[in-house]
Formats: C-alpha cells, structure tokens, sequence
C-alpha cells in the first residue's frame, strides 16, 4: 500500500528525546537574496522575484512595508485589535502591501501594481490617501494601485485517523486544535539525515513557539479526537520561532521527527465517494504572478486557486502570543469559494502542473486571500530537502 521508507531511518525514541540537549528552536539567518555557492542558497540562483516590475513601484512596496513594521507598538498594545470593533480609518484600516497584476481599470492591462490590503471596503482614492499621507509614502501617489478587502490577516487553525498518514490530512501538537499535515522531508546535515519528518507550520506543531524539541504530534490533531499516545505519529524535531512585534519573519514552519512505518509520501483527496493518492514533486520553486496552485488540505481538502500577488508584507495576529510581521509571501485566490479555511495551515501549495511542483507553505489567511511562505525559503531555513 505504500513505498514508506524502510530501515535506514532512525525511530525515535521518547525517553530519549525527552532527556536531550537538543533544542527545537533554532536560530536561522534570513534566506539570502544572493548565491553564495553552497547547497541552500544555490536554491536562489538566478530568481528575482521582482523582475519586470518597475522601479517606482518596487520602492513604493518598500516603502509601504517599512511603513507598515512600524506599527508594531500599537499592534502590540492591542489598540489595532479594539478598533477592528469600529469603523477603520486612516492608516488603521491598511493590513499588507504586496505586487499584484491589478483589476480592469487599475493601470495598464497585465501590468505590476501597488496592492494594498484593507480590513474595510474602502475607495482607491481613500486608500491611496491612506498610504500617501497616512504612511508618509510620496511615491505611490501617481502609480498604479490595486485595493483587496482582505479584512486582518488570521493563522488558520479531512479530519479521520489514517495510517501510514499522508499530506493534507489533519495533524497537531497535543495544545493545539488542528492543522494540516504538509509533506514528508529530510535533513540535510548530521543528525537530521537519518530521520525522517514531516513539514507544517510552528503554530501547528510547535504551539507557536511554547513547545520543546520531544513533543507530541498526533494524527488527527486534538480537535478531531487525537489523543496521546494512541495516535502519536512524530515528535517535534525543530522550528523556525515566530517574532512577534516589528521583526521581519519569513515562514511560519516546522519539522517533526516521524516514525517511518507511520506516514507515507503520498497526499489525499476526495474523490467518488472515497480517497485518492498522489504525489507532488521534491523541487521547490519561487512563487510567480499569475500561477495556478492547488493544495490539499485538513479543512477545504484538494482546492485550485491563483497566485494574485507576490512580496506580501503585513501583519498576521496568532491570538493571544500576539501579531507578527512577515514579508515576502505569496498571496493565493480561489476563482470560486474558498482556497483554504482555518485548519488548512500546513498544507503544501504546488503548480497545478505537470510535476507538481512546491511553490508554498500555507499559513494564514482573511477575507478569501490565503497567505503562504515560498517553499525555498522553507527548505533554507530548517535545513532540509522535501521527500515525496
């Protein structure tokens, strides 16, 4: 029923890892823009994830999202939060800054624009004065902009047991409700090339942080009914620490240490009635506009969208640890419903293509926009290749 791999993983052992000197949470340098020749940087040889997009509105994104990071003091105070129960206005009212390709009417047809995400239905007009005013960004008062209603971007929180458990099935450390099982994976240095893991988000199977290296993951999470330790797949190997405040974050991501004969590499969907397997590819690429993605996922299952903008830069509340800054994600849209709901978080997104090929990480999401990190920044940052 499977091609899991065999022996040559190591099991892990829960009386050992909970004695370990190792630590889940690493420290990781941001990816880096330029290949410095080695294995993980030469994932960005030769990418520009803003090539053809004009000079003036790369600035002005720049600018927006500066502008937006410092914020953090009110975010952290919670006075952003409380206004969401009022009417938003001015510079309250703008949630992220991405590159889009624009609506009929935005600039000229297929041409990069200035994408601004709002928590209320607001004019092009209002907003453009929100940013130029409000954020102090000059630049983008003649440039082609684009106004999304996403509302305030949240982390999202096929729900069976199933074993071997593959992608897109439900999964979670014992604290938290549930959230999506991404794909299979391996380390790339000492210890991590002997074990065998499972990628999805820190706030799926690290707690948003608040959990150590040794920790339970189960299949399916607590909020459909798994329990420790009938239904213990993994334990939690490492994560890359959300920052809450104004510093930069690039994933929401981590890795449990499975036990082999415990998952497979295949993901799931529905299909007539029962469930149907697939496998995606092992190569991760950068996110393009434009893009048709699809993903499988704990919630919405096997789901098809569009990639509408790119360098998404804005703030993403995880409840009560508070909100965090990212930059650099990608922004996908289903053309009908919704591309992903609370739950999918984990879910790996891939070209709808031949080959499969990973482009994301999904994590958050708000008023029908799914956020997502590339995958090579996620396989950069926990030090791993995918296995699927």
């Amino acid at each position: 029923m499977t091609d899991a791999p065999g022996a040559h993983f190591e099991t892990p052992d829960n009386d050992r890892a909970a004695q370990s000197d190792d630590s889940a949470q690493v420290r990781f340098q941001a990816p880096p823009k330029e290949s410095a020749g080695n294995e993980q940087a030469a994932l960005n040889a030769g990418v520009d994830p803003l090539a053809g997009v004009p000079t003036q509105v790369r600035d002005a994104h720049e600018a927006v999202q500066e502008a937006l990071r410092g914020q953090s003091a009110e975010r952290a105070s919670g006075v952003r939060a409380m206004s969401l129960n009022n009417d938003l206005g001015g510079i309250a009212n703008v949630e992220a800054v991405a590159i889009g390709l624009g609506e009929p009417g935005d600039g000229p047809p297929g041409e990069p624009t200035l994408t601004i995400f709002v928590a209320e239905q607001s004019s092009a007009r209002t907003v453009r004065e929100q940013v130029v005013d409000g954020l102090g960004v000059g630049t983008a008062a003649d440039l082609p902009l684009t106004v999304r209603r996403s509302g305030q971007f949240e982390a999202q929180p096929h729900t069976f047991r199933i074993r071997p458990a593959p992608g897109g099935v439900s999964i979670g450390h014992p604290r938290v409700t549930a959230g999506t099982l991404g794909c299979l994976a391996i380390g790339r240095s000492a210890p991590h090339t002997s074990r065998l893991m499972l990628l999805s988000n820190n706030h799926v199977i690290a707690n948003s942080n608040d959990a150590t290296f040794g920790d339970s993951i189960l299949q399916p999470g607590r909020y459909d009914s798994g329990t420790h330790p009938d239904d213990q797949i993994a334990i939690l190997d490492k994560f890359v620490p959300i920052q809450y405040g104004g510093a930069h974050n690039y994933v929401d991501a981590a890795v449990g240490w499975c036990w082999p004969d415990r998952v497979r590499k295949e993901m799931i969907y529905p299909s007539g009635g029962g469930f149907q397997l697939y496998r995606i590819g092992s190569a991760p690429i950068y996110p393009q506009l434009g893009w048709t993605v699809g993903k499988s996922g704990r919630t919405t299952q096997l789901t098809q969208g569009q990639i509408v903008a790119t360098n998404w830069s804005g703030w993403v509340n995880y409840g009560t640890p508070g909100q965090a800054f990212f930059v650099g994600q990608m922004v996908v849209q289903s053309a009908s419903g919704n591309f992903s709901a609370g739950g999918d978080s984990g879910s790996v997104i891939w070209g709808w293509w031949g080959g499969l090929p990973p482009v994301g990480l999904l994590f958050a999401g708000g008023g029908g926009y799914t956020i997502a990190s590339p995958m090579p920044w996620v396989t950069y940052l926990l030090d791993l290749n995918l296995y699927t």
